[in-house]
């Protein structure tokens, strides 16, 4: 059963806590209302760099939207009028309500290659 998204700090997130990810964070919650919501920092040098996320957005916004419409209703949150962001990298799971029910499971995170 889903519950509406809770506003705790996820438990990845003890070490190191900044602006870019609450950014994020509140960002998706106000647009997106999600019923559920992760927002991992994956920056592969220090967390503070804030450089590489992921987010895990379960939303009835998506509901009848292809996986490529989703993405883009995501990203277009974070991404300035030349299509750029202000971070590196945006990893992005977007399901809706039913599809988060019939399989919770995430895609493992690929290597970056540090180049973009």
């Amino acid at each position: 059963m889903l519950h509406q998204a809770r506003r705790l700090r996820p438990r990845w997130t003890r070490g190191f806590y900044g602006p870019v990810q609450k950014h994020i964070e509140e960002r998706l919650q106000s647009e997106l209302q999600p019923l559920h919501l992760e927002v991992k920092n994956e920056s592969h040098g220090r967390k503070s760099d804030e450089s590489h996320f992921h987010v895990l957005v379960v939303s009835k916004a998506f509901d009848g939207l292809k996986p490529l419409q989703r993405h883009r209703l995501v990203n277009g949150l974070f991404t300035a009028e030349d299509g750029s962001l202000k971070f590196h990298s945006l990893r992005i799971t977007a399901k809706t309500p039913a599809m988060w029910e019939q399989d919770p499971s995430v895609s493992a995170r690929p290597k970056c290659t540090g180049k973009g």
